[in-house]
Protein backbone atom coordinates (compact mmCIF):
# COMPACT_ATOMS: atom_id res chain seq x y z
CA UNK A 1 0.00 0.00 0.00
CA UNK A 2 2.90 2.11 0.96
CA UNK A 3 4.41 1.67 -2.49
CA UNK A 4 1.39 2.12 -4.27
CA UNK A 5 0.87 5.37 -2.60
CA UNK A 6 4.77 6.41 -3.21
CA UNK A 7 4.80 5.63 -6.59
CA UNK A 8 1.42 7.60 -6.92
CA UNK A 9 3.10 10.68 -5.82
CA UNK A 10 6.11 10.01 -7.67
CA UNK A 11 4.73 9.21 -11.11
CA UNK A 12 2.20 12.97 -10.26
CA UNK A 13 5.75 14.96 -9.56
CA UNK A 14 7.14 13.78 -12.60
CA UNK A 15 4.24 14.67 -14.39
CA UNK A 16 4.24 18.31 -13.37
CA UNK A 17 7.53 18.99 -13.87
CA UNK A 18 7.58 17.66 -17.10
CA UNK A 19 4.49 19.82 -18.12
CA UNK A 20 6.66 22.89 -16.47
CA UNK A 21 9.87 21.94 -18.16
CA UNK A 22 7.80 21.85 -21.19
CA UNK A 23 5.97 25.12 -20.95
CA UNK A 24 9.12 26.73 -20.41
CA UNK A 25 10.89 25.93 -23.14
CA UNK A 26 8.14 27.36 -25.25
CA UNK A 27 9.01 30.88 -24.04
CA UNK A 28 5.79 31.95 -23.65
CA UNK A 29 5.14 35.61 -23.09
CA UNK A 30 2.27 38.23 -22.99
CA UNK A 31 2.39 41.59 -22.73
CA UNK A 32 -0.89 44.13 -21.73
CA UNK A 33 -0.69 48.15 -21.65
CA UNK A 34 -3.27 49.98 -20.43
CA UNK A 35 -2.38 53.63 -21.10
CA UNK A 36 -4.38 56.43 -19.29
CA UNK A 37 -3.69 60.26 -19.13
CA UNK A 38 -3.63 61.49 -15.81
CA UNK A 39 -4.40 64.87 -16.23
CA UNK A 40 -4.03 66.42 -12.31
CA UNK A 41 -0.54 65.16 -11.72
CA UNK A 42 1.54 65.81 -8.41
CA UNK A 43 4.59 67.62 -8.56
CA UNK A 44 7.00 64.75 -7.73
CA UNK A 45 9.55 63.75 -4.73
CA UNK A 46 12.99 64.22 -5.87
CA UNK A 47 16.09 63.63 -3.74
CA UNK A 48 19.42 64.98 -4.43
CA UNK A 49 22.63 63.28 -3.45
CA UNK A 50 25.88 64.05 -3.24
CA UNK A 51 28.80 62.41 -1.65
CA UNK A 52 30.23 65.67 -0.77
CA UNK A 53 29.36 66.54 2.94
CA UNK A 54 30.29 69.97 2.33
CA UNK A 55 30.64 72.86 -0.51
CA UNK A 56 34.14 73.72 -0.86
CA UNK A 57 33.28 77.14 -1.93
CA UNK A 58 31.82 77.49 1.37
CA UNK A 59 34.80 76.57 3.89
CA UNK A 60 36.34 78.60 5.68
CA UNK A 61 40.11 78.54 7.52
CA UNK A 62 38.42 77.69 10.72
CA UNK A 63 36.32 75.08 9.24
CA UNK A 64 39.57 73.65 7.75
CA UNK A 65 41.60 73.87 10.72
CA UNK A 66 38.52 71.82 12.56
CA UNK A 67 37.17 69.69 10.05
CA UNK A 68 39.41 69.99 7.89
CA UNK A 69 40.78 66.27 8.23
CA UNK A 70 37.24 65.00 8.75
CA UNK A 71 36.33 65.86 5.20
CA UNK A 72 39.00 64.54 4.47
CA UNK A 73 40.90 67.08 3.06
CA UNK A 74 43.56 67.34 5.27
CA UNK A 75 46.10 64.30 7.00
CA UNK A 76 46.84 64.35 10.50
CA UNK A 77 49.72 66.94 10.09
CA UNK A 78 47.17 69.57 8.64
CA UNK A 79 48.61 68.85 4.62
CA UNK A 80 46.08 68.81 1.50
CA UNK A 81 44.96 65.51 0.66
CA UNK A 82 43.51 67.03 -2.46
CA UNK A 83 45.18 65.45 -5.72
CA UNK A 84 46.83 68.23 -8.34
CA UNK A 85 44.16 69.97 -9.24
CA UNK A 86 41.87 73.38 -9.98
CA UNK A 87 40.65 72.98 -6.67
CA UNK A 88 43.96 72.77 -4.73
CA UNK A 89 44.65 76.21 -6.00
CA UNK A 90 41.13 76.77 -3.60
CA UNK A 91 42.50 74.44 -0.70
CA UNK A 92 45.75 76.34 -0.72
CA UNK A 93 44.70 79.26 -0.27
CA UNK A 94 42.48 77.93 2.43
CA UNK A 95 45.73 76.70 4.21
CA UNK A 96 46.73 80.69 4.02
CA UNK A 97 43.60 81.31 6.10
CA UNK A 98 44.27 78.50 8.72
CA UNK A 99 46.72 80.83 10.23
CA UNK A 100 44.83 81.73 12.68
CA UNK A 101 45.29 83.52 15.99
CA UNK A 102 45.10 81.59 19.40
CA UNK A 103 42.32 82.99 20.20
CA UNK A 104 40.10 82.03 16.77
CA UNK A 105 41.61 78.58 17.53
CA UNK A 106 40.01 78.34 20.95
CA UNK A 107 36.62 79.60 19.55
CA UNK A 108 34.08 76.55 19.86
CA UNK A 109 33.31 74.78 16.24
CA UNK A 110 29.56 74.36 16.03
CA UNK A 111 29.00 71.75 13.28
CA UNK A 112 25.60 72.02 12.71
CA UNK A 113 26.28 75.70 12.16
CA UNK A 114 29.25 74.15 9.86
CA UNK A 115 26.31 72.18 8.39
CA UNK A 116 23.78 74.80 7.75
CA UNK A 117 26.16 77.12 6.56
CA UNK A 118 28.24 74.70 4.46
CA UNK A 119 26.42 71.58 3.52
CA UNK A 120 24.39 71.00 -0.06
CA UNK A 121 21.21 73.13 0.19
CA UNK A 122 18.57 73.55 -2.02
CA UNK A 123 20.25 76.69 -3.13
CA UNK A 124 18.88 75.72 -6.57
CA UNK A 125 19.79 78.73 -8.52
CA UNK A 126 23.17 76.87 -8.48
CA UNK A 127 21.84 73.70 -8.51
CA UNK A 128 18.95 73.54 -10.79
CA UNK A 129 19.77 74.11 -14.21
CA UNK A 130 16.17 73.37 -15.95
CA UNK A 131 13.32 72.78 -14.65
CA UNK A 132 9.47 71.76 -16.33
CA UNK A 133 6.56 70.05 -15.03
CA UNK A 134 3.30 69.33 -17.03
CA UNK A 135 4.75 72.27 -19.48
CA UNK A 136 5.19 74.59 -17.04
CA UNK A 137 8.81 75.96 -15.86
CA UNK A 138 9.72 75.26 -12.29
CA UNK A 139 12.33 77.05 -10.18
CA UNK A 140 13.83 76.90 -6.81
CA UNK A 141 10.61 78.27 -4.86
CA UNK A 142 8.68 75.08 -5.93
CA UNK A 143 11.09 72.65 -3.77
CA UNK A 144 11.54 72.92 0.40
CA UNK A 145 13.92 70.24 2.50
CA UNK A 146 11.82 67.76 4.00
CA UNK A 147 13.66 66.43 6.34
CA UNK A 148 17.11 67.38 8.30
CA UNK A 149 19.30 66.54 10.53
CA UNK A 150 22.06 68.76 10.72
CA UNK A 151 20.33 72.49 9.45
CA UNK A 152 20.04 72.09 6.09
CA UNK A 153 21.82 68.84 5.57
CA UNK A 154 19.22 66.24 5.46
CA UNK A 155 19.49 62.78 7.25
CA UNK A 156 19.48 59.41 5.92
CA UNK A 157 21.84 58.80 3.53
CA UNK A 158 24.92 61.20 4.17
CA UNK A 159 24.78 64.27 1.44
CA UNK A 160 21.32 62.95 0.15
CA UNK A 161 18.35 66.30 0.21
CA UNK A 162 14.68 64.56 0.13
CA UNK A 163 12.30 67.03 -1.14
CA UNK A 164 8.86 67.76 -2.21
CA UNK A 165 7.20 69.76 -4.19
CA UNK A 166 4.40 71.82 -5.21
CA UNK A 167 0.81 69.99 -5.85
Amino acid sequence: LWLLAFLGSLGLLIHTYSKCVGLYFQYPHSTQLEEEVARNKTFPAITLCNLNPARFSRLSGHDLYWAGEMLGLLDGAGRPLVPESMERSRLESLLGTMALSEEEKSRPFDLEEFYGRGGHQLDLGEMLVRCTFVNEECNGSDFQTVSAQWGDVPGGREGCASTHGRG
